[in-house]
């Protein structure tokens, strides 16, 4: 999923290294009070859904998406 991405220069170069901070993440926000939810990207749902958008799939992307996909967890 890192290659499909256009920011990922700024993430991690291993799976390894990218949990370690998705975990690390976590433990902040649950810290801080947040409720913290695992919404999983799927890379061809998520090429699809970017595609469907018109969008780039970079940061801004992701984000619109696990909040998309949350909201839908909810409901």
């Amino acid at each position: 999923i890192r290659d499909m991405m256009s920011d990922r220069h700024n993430l991690a170069l291993t799976y390894d290294a990218w949990l370690a901070a998705a975990e690390n993440n976590e433990s902040v926000g649950r810290a801080a009070g947040l409720q913290i939810a695992r919404i999983p990207i799927e890379p061809d749902a998520f090429a699809r859904w970017c595609a469907e958008r018109g969008v780039e799939p970079g940061s801004a992307a992701r984000m619109e998406y696990v909040s998309e996909k949350s909201a839908e967890n909810d409901a």
